[in-house]
């Protein structure tokens, strides 16, 4: 293979790499915009119901599975074997604590932080952040009696009043976002659920909780991303210039020209003979 189909194959490859970057920055960019399905559609959750959480909305996007934090240890797939959605039933205390799809790549969704209780009362709080303008109603709910109560809503440890059942919020902003729970005279207290408010120019949320530092996990998947990059541009650069060293040499070699003299002459027998 002559160096000039080197160079050429070296230049496709490279720009197969970077195409491939690309591709993948923009399946993780999808993915944080996006958040696993819970149904019921609500955060916390009476010990023995069912919950489903599923990862099968992501469109155009394969491979991924459900996984599960639970009071920050080490994550697991929740779903045996590994898939892109799972039931648990009956759903205990223990799992309580954030659920996000991650795919093979180490891509991640937003993250949804569910609360089940041994306790009589649950606050039914929207799973997925709410969009900004949208009215939002929690109910405050009583294991044993279906019928509405009296109940006493908070948020972030302070009272908004003693309402009937439930409450509504007009038109929520930003300002909104926070710890919200509820309590019932004789029947006891919510969990505390974090009601998250996406913006209306969809900036991604990537985590239902209040801004934390990254884990080791996410810091990995960046400086493997940098690493991949820095090495495309290199290898890029590499081929530029030994690609343009090949071309400046073809060019002198061409410019360089062996001359001779050639002298004859004839013998009588009318034979040549070359000097």
């Amino acid at each position: 293979m002559d160096v000039t189909s080197l160079c050429s194959r070296l230049m496709v490859a490279v720009m197969v790499l970077l195409v491939a970057q690309i591709n993948q920055s923009h399946s993780a960019q999808n993915a944080d915009r996006v958040f696993p399905r819970i149904t019921p559609d609500r955060l916390q959750f009476f010990e023995y119901e069912t919950v489903h959480i599923s990862c099968e909305e992501l469109m155009g996007l394969t491979g991924w599975r459900v996984m599960h934090r639970h009071k920050k240890t080490t994550n697991f797939n929740i779903c045996t074997p590994p898939a892109s959605s799972c039931t648990i039933q009956p759903a205990f205390e223990r799992h309580s604590g954030g659920y996000w799809c991650e795919d093979d790549e180490g891509n991640t969704t937003g993250s949804i932080n569910i609360s089940v209780t041994a306790g009589s009362v649950i606050l039914e709080v929207p799973a997925r952040p709410v969009m900004e303008g949208s009215d939002v109603t929690l109910f405050c709910k009583n294991q044993k009696f279906q019928s509405e109560h009296i109940a006493d809503f908070y948020k972030d440890g302070v009272s908004l009043g003693i309402v009937h059942g439930h409450m509504t919020i007009k038109n929520v902003s930003k300002s909104d976002e926070g710890f919200y729970n509820c309590s019932i005279a004789g029947a006891g207290q919510s969990p505390e659920s974090w009601l998250a408010i996406r913006k209306k120019k969809n900036e991604p949320d990537k985590e239902i909780q209040p801004p934390q530092k990254h884990s080791p996990h996410h810091s990995t998947i960046l400086w493997i991303a940098v690493s991949i990059s820095l090495t495309v541009i290199f290898l890029f650069v590499l081929g530029f210039f030994l690609c343009q060293k090949h071309q400046a040499s073809v060019g002198n070699n061409a410019d360089e020209v062996t001359y001779a003299q050639v002298e004859s002459f004839r013998r009588d027998n009318g034979s040549y003979k070359i000097y």
